[in-house]
């Protein structure tokens, strides 16, 4: 399996406007908090794969680390402050976790 880099993200999000429909699948490289694993327990019993997210693209900027990040409105995802929400912020790191894929819709 290859793992996509920070620098192969942003080429693939090069002209992609704030707002298009974007398919990630990604792996945490940090221990997920308990709200977290709820969440993608709800996922699961809708039917999606835990590692898998589709959404709007909200922006994509560089840390002060200069790690390359993305943010997506998933709408795959539950948010448990605001059940009736059309979807949940989720940030992406490939220096952090493990960028799987990553296509624009």
């Amino acid at each position: 399996m290859r793992i996509l880099s920070g620098q192969e993200m942003l080429a693939k999000l090069n002209g992609v406007q704030r707002g298009q429909r974007v398919f990630v699948s990604y792996l945490a490289g940090v221990e997920p908090k308990p709200r977290a694993v709820r969440e993608a327990r709800k996922a699961q019993v809708e039917g999606y794969n835990t590692r898998w997210f589709e959404g709007r693209l909200e922006s994509v900027w560089i840390t002060r680390k200069c790690q390359p990040v993305m943010t997506v409105l998933s709408t795959t995802r539950y948010n448990e402050d605001n059940p009736s929400a059309a979807g949940h912020y989720r940030t992406f790191n490939p220096a952090l976790g493990k960028l799987l894929s990553l296509e624009v819709l």
